[in-house]
């Protein structure tokens, strides 16, 4: 069915309305356009509305809304409902005439639309994708229509952008294979643009915010801009090797060039121009060193560039420790894309994973030794590295005003953005970085200098501001420096002798700013804790921690009582911990551990404070029973302040798995608080089922382990367990260890109240199990046969097909051996309790199935399996297990049966075998009814 163009119209025109009389005209429209989409013609007539300028601008804007969101559905030949290639033709066709757009915004979306249709028609639909664009933009740039070169500039910029992300396949290839002619023209028009704007502004016109460029010159500006754009992607996207291209190598040195004219002009006349160039030449660089870190190094200009990065943050250092520093944030971006640079030099020097190439030809292996070569001889010499240090030492590694200031107005927040893994976007955390690198592969040169200027710090005693924060940077450099200083240095003796004084000894009459130095010293104790400390302080390590963890204390802040929060889980949570030095402080640190929670309003801070109770729960083991009342007291008002935030959540709910195990059988006295949160996460209709079903599982798992009995609350949780079991979710083993919980604790009442059902979830198991779950299933099976009288379950057996189904398996010769020795043991505990269930269950399925040309009794054929698999059975009690089994059958009135008396030698053989094997060995055939045992995987995978 065609649409009438003006019945489009009336739709567009109905779909803007937004007066409340409208709503109904609205939605119907809406509906009506809902309905077109998958209409032949509907998307080549929304191109002509958004052509068409006689209309107005609301209505051409969602007709290219609906134009765009309709190529991402239906403009792939695959897709359902997909739009015809006669309409496609058609729509391309007219692409042209959509640089015409003036409306910047109309443009926008009209060049995301453009390059969504290169993203499925480029190169096989569309192979001239860039040669048309390109002859376009020369046709307009020889004609002087500026304003149409940048329209197709904005548009080609989009292109670009979507083809980089393809990683493989024919797109990526015929964009390399267009890369050279596109970096060849808009690579000379970013020269000539720009150079163009930068004479004409320099002539008179100053780029400054209070003198805006003329019209013209700013589109001159903007169109070099956008130049840029393009090539900074196709450098690093279009290339495998840019460096051997004359036309990248050409823009890659003409842009450094830019870029030193661009920062002097940017510190006399700051303009937002500028501040878009120099950014985008920073995601250039750093995208050609990310991608291809071979070709930077061997650019034209890149040493020259690292060392115009270099004298930037040399000359900005000062500004950065002025209060209220203005373009704080601008230069922070432009220095961190520097330090980058630097650092990644640095790792293509030492091979430290960042280079990571796959040499194919000589020539690649060649090209890299020469990268390498020229960084150590031409980049990273001595004087250059310890400039380097000394410039991040005393310039970045510094507190600034602006963290002073945040300390003191949000000190939560200062704390939460210290921990965070964030170097690549804040200048302090990023030149934290490069200085750990420069140390790291610098040592001999730089660990004199920075343990000088550590004892020059620790033994000066100015006071004054400028001298705390110049310590604070030494002590710095000496706490994210222990893994290249650890050789070289005592720091047992560090610790008595300078850092347990300056804690000890901060009483009122010391400075203020005494703060930022207590805050350090808990920073130093966290990276070294692991590194270098010995037993023998730990005990002065814990002291430390309490005195800062002190609230009474005038120095000790929030932010002084966090760190040393956070530095009091990393002494615990290692490899070196001794338990009998921390527990005279285990209550101590507890009780201002929990006051401290209740005092923050960060939920980070509080997921944090919540994760160092949990790892103190966790290596204290049942030390922490005597404080479990005052933690599950914390949770509940915890778990509400949680709100949305499943990650704190979660973190309760792991405090929580960490307090059971500790607890072990007293835990049963917290079951009526959290048993029901059990149940609210892991019932599959809960809202909070996808975000924190696994923590629940597990908590529900650990419960199960350590629970004296099986309480009216636990058991409570059994058909939600039972519904998850029936669905078969990812979280199916886990769920099937928790039953064998259950069914160890309160085998009766599982099998009276759900026996039938588990057996029917069972039989659709087995055939379709992994080697582990068929461990778990089988067990579970054999708790109901040692713990119950089979007349409790014996039908059941049969009527839910179990028994059917684990003998098929057992026949079924694509089944894995292992299994099907699994599946006899069944059969092994069935004939110790009864050989002639066993009997029962054969002649059953041998009618059934008719195992045998004239159906009847299976036995002879199980037994066969059974003895052939025996080979298969490795662990002492299995192999026992069948002797008894094969024993009871042979032994009993089963044995008299012809198909037992043909292979009556064969099963005594094999019989005598196995008990002459372990003879003198202590073989138990009982299964633990240990529940903990069980979910530490005692019996889990054991008979």
């Amino acid at each position: 069915m065609a649409i009438a163009p003006v019945d489009l119209l009336q739709a567009l025109q109905a779909a803007v309305l937004q007066d409340p009389a409208s709503v109904a005209r609205r939605k119907a429209a809406e509906a009506q356009l809902k309905t077109w989409e998958t209409y032949s013609g509907f998307y080549s007539l929304l191109q002509d509305a958004f052509l068409d300028a006689s209309l107005p601008t609301d209505i051409r804007w969602i007709a290219i809304i609906y134009f765009k969101n309709g190529i991402d559905k239906y403009w792939r030949k695959s897709a359902p409902n997909a739009i015809a290639k006669d309409e496609k033709i058609q729509i391309r066709s007219k692409i042209t005439q959509t640089f015409g757009i003036t409306n910047s915004q109309l443009a926008a979306q009209n060049a995301l639309a453009i390059a969504r249709i290169s993203k499925f028609d480029f190169p096989v639909e569309w192979p001239s994708l860039f040669s048309d664009v390109l002859g376009l933009a020369n046709e307009a740039k020889d004609g002087g229509d500026i304003i149409r070169l940048k329209q197709i500039l904005v548009v080609l910029n989009q292109i670009v952008k979507t083809l980089s992300g393809a990683r493989f396949g024919k797109a990526r290839v015929a964009l390399q294979q267009a890369t050279p002619d596109v970096v060849r023209f808009v690579g000379h028009w970013y020269f000539m643009f720009t150079q163009e704007w930068i004479t004409s502004s320099s002539n008179g016109s100053s780029p400054s915010r209070s003198s805006a460029l003329s019209e013209q010159l700013e589109l001159r500006a903007n169109i070099g801009y956008l130049s840029l754009k393009i090539c900074r992607r196709l450098v690093s996207e279009g290339y495998e090797f840019a460096n051997r291209h004359q036309e990248a190598r050409e823009l890659f040195q003409m842009s450094t060039l830019h870029l030193k004219e661009f920062i002097e002009k940017y510190v006399s006349h700051p303009s937002e121009i500028l501040e878009k160039y120099i950014r985008t030449l920073g995601k250039f660089y750093q995208d050609l060193s990310e991608r291809q870190p071979t070709a930077f190094i061997l650019m034209p200009g890149s040493f020259d560039l690292v060392r115009s990065y270099l004298t930037v943050l040399q000359s900005q250092g000062a500004a950065f420790h002025q209060p209220n520093f203005e373009a704080q944030e601008f230069w922070e971006k432009v220095l961190v894309r520097g330090l980058i640079l630097l650092r990644r030099c640095i790792k293509m020097i030492f091979g430290d994973g960042t280079v990571t190439i796959k040499y194919r030809t000589p020539e690649d292996r060649e090209e890299t030794k020469s990268a390498v070569r020229r960084l150590k001889e031409e980049l990273c010499t001595d004087s250059f590295v310890v400039n380097v240090h000394d410039i991040l030492l005393w310039s970045y590694l510094r507190l600034r005003p602006s963290d002073l200031e945040k300390w003191a107005n949000e000190p939560e927040e200062f704390v939460y953005e210290e921990v965070q893994n964030s170097w690549e976007y804040q200048l302090r955390p990023c030149s934290e970085k490069v200085y750990i690198d420069l140390l790291l592969n610098f040592k001999d040169l730089l660990k004199p200098r920075i343990l000088e200027a550590f004892e020059a710090a620790s033994s000066q005693n100015d006071t004054s501001e400028d001298a705390i924060l110049a310590k604070d940077a030494a002590y710095c450099a000496f706490s994210i420096g222990c893994n290249a200083l650890f050789e070289d240095v005592d720091f047992d003796n560090i610790l008595l002798r300078v850092f347990v004084p300056q804690v000890a000894n901060a009483g009122s009459d010391v400075p203020s700013m005494h703060r930022i130095i207590l805050r350090r010293i808990s920073l130093i104790i966290s990276n070294w804790i692991s590194v270098k400390c010995g037993t023998d302080v730990r005990k002065d390590v814990y002291e430390v921690l309490a005195r800062q963890l002190d609230p009474s204390l005038p120095f000790n802040d929030t932010v002084v009582q966090l760190t040393a929060a956070m530095a009091l889980r990393s002494a615990v949570d290692e490899w070196d911990f001794k338990l009998d030095a921390f527990l005279p402080y285990l209550e101590l640190f507890l009780t201002r551990l929990i006051e401290l929670m209740t005092k923050v309003d960060v939920i980070e801070t509080k997921l944090a404070l919540l994760q160092v109770i949990s790892v103190i729960v966790e290596v204290v083991e049942t030390r922490i029973i005597v404080f479990a009342d005052k933690i599950v007291a914390l949770l509940p008002s915890l778990w509400e302040q949680a709100a949305d935030e499943h990650i704190l959540k979660g973190a309760i709910l792991q405090t929580l798995t960490n307090l059971i195990q500790a607890t072990g059988k007293e835990s049963y006295k917290f079951h009526q608080l959290y048993v029901p949160l059990i149940a609210g996460i892991v019932d599959l209709k809960s809202e909070l089922h996808v975000y924190l079903n696994e923590d629940a599982l597990l908590l529900w798992q650990t419960t199960i382990a350590n629970a004296p009995s099986a309480t009216p609350e636990l058991l409570s949780l059994l058909p939600i367990l039972i519904e998850s079991l029936d669905q078969g979710t990812e979280t199916l083993r886990m769920e099937l260890v928790i039953l064998e919980g259950y069914v160890l604790l309160a085998p009766t009442f599982v099998a009276q109240q759900y026996g039938k059902v588990i057996f029917g979830i069972m039989a659709s198991f087995i055939g379709n199990l992994k080697i582990e779950a068929c461990h778990t299933v089988t067990h579970i099976i054999e708790l109901f046969i040692q713990f119950l009288p089979l007349n409790a379950y014996i039908n059941d057996l049969v009527e839910t097909g179990l028994m059917a189904r684990l003998t098929d398996s057992i026949f079924d010769t694509h089944e894995s051996a292992i299994n099907v020795t699994r599946y006899l043991t069944i059969y092994a505990r069935l004939a110790l309790a009864d050989p002639t269930v066993v009997v029962r269950f054969c002649d059953i399925y041998g009618t059934e199935r008719r195992v045998l040309p004239n159906g009847g009794n299976c036995l002879g054929p199980l037994l066969d399996v059974w003895l052939e698999k025996v080979e298969n059975m490795g662990h002492p009690r299995v192999r026992k297990l069948t002797a008894m089994g094969l024993g009871a059958i042979m032994d009993g009135p089963a044995g008299q049966q012809e198909s037992v008396l043909h292979r009556r030698e064969a099963i005594a053989k094999v019989r005598g075998e196995i008990l002459a094997e372990l003879d003198g060995e202590d073989v138990d055939l009982n299964i633990d009814t240990s529940v903990k045992n069980l979910m530490s995987g005692g019996c889990g995978y054991s008979v």
